[in-house]
């Protein structure tokens, strides 16, 4: 018997297995500045995690109660590029976490596929995954489920029998719609938050995973 009553893990990318949104929130925050609207890290994590950059870009908007000056978009790609070159940060202990679970694996993000397998193959992470699903394979991305609903379908597992590991309220949003079991990392963010977004379990440390995962599964498990 398995030891794990879940048949599959799917993972988010940005904020779980590499550390590219605390990049990404300096260069809205260095730019937005610059409009002089000042937002702090948790603000920030607010109105921009786990979206899409379109979706940022109307909220950047209205945020500001203005259109954004022209090339904003291009200047804002340019920051984050110039920020990924200096090297593309992994999540603390993620290998180490991919290694101990033993599931299939599959990542889903709202990212486009270009910059999702260049993040994967930068940090040498692709090699984990069995499929990726990225924003532009949907029709609605993330908080909608499409996108976990998709990945579950391409996994040829229920999606009851799914676990999420996710981190913005946005995708455990989406998860928890597709019907999905999510277990937050919340080393960057507001534990409380994910719970309320709908979070089984909150975690900060990417070494608990495996067992939270497993002793979750027997209370699951035995509940039934």
């Amino acid at each position: 018997m398995s030891q794990y009553p879940f048949e599959a893990v799917i993972f988010d990318c940005d904020g779980v297995l590499v550390d590219t949104e605390r990049l990404a929130n300096r260069v809205w925050k260095r730019m937005l500045a610059g409009l002089d609207l000042h937002l702090d890290d948790q603000e920030l994590h607010f109105h921009f995690t786990g979206h899409t950059t379109a979706a940022n870009l109307v909220t950047a908007s209205k945020l500001l109660g203005a259109p954004l000056p022209d090339g904003f978009h291009d200047n804002l790609r340019q920051g984050f590029l110039e920020e990924v070159s200096q090297g593309m940060p992994m999540i603390p202990y993620i290998q180490e976490a991919l290694d101990a679970l033993t599931l299939p694996k599959a990542t889903a993000t709202n990212a486009m596929r270009r910059e999702l397998m260049y993040k994967l193959e930068q940090t040498g992470l692709n090699q984990y995954f069995h499929h990726y699903v990225c924003v532009e394979d949907v029709e609605r991305p993330k908080p909608a489920p499409d996108i976990y609903l998709y990945t579950a379908e391409l996994l040829g597992v229920p999606a009851s029998m799914c676990a999420v590991v996710e981190d913005s309220p946005a995708g455990i949003k989406a998860a928890t719609a597709a019907g999905m079991t999510v277990f937050a990392y919340s080393a960057d963010m507001i534990a409380e938050h994910q719970i309320a977004a709908g979070a089984a379990a909150t975690f900060d440390d990417m070494r608990e995973l495996n067992r939270l995962i497993q002793s979750f599964s027997a209370v699951r498990a035995g509940s039934h």
